[in-house]
């Protein structure tokens, strides 16, 4: 679903999704966090992002 907030100025921009995780056991132990990325990349895509200008950090 795209928004009327999303300008074309907006989409030539990078899409940056970051999750933050303090520790590696962290990252194997919470696997929401992955699941929230892909959540977080998807919306991206739609609301207009092209998929090489989504960067996750």
């Amino acid at each position: 679903m795209k928004s009327e907030l999303i300008t074309p100025s907006h989409l030539a921009r990078k899409a940056v999704v970051y999750i933050r995780q303090s520790t590696p056991h962290q990252v194997v132990s919470n696997q929401e966090s992955l699941r929230l990325q892909y959540a977080l990349r998807q919306r991206a895509r739609e609301l207009g992002w092209r998929e090489a200008a989504i960067r996750r950090d």
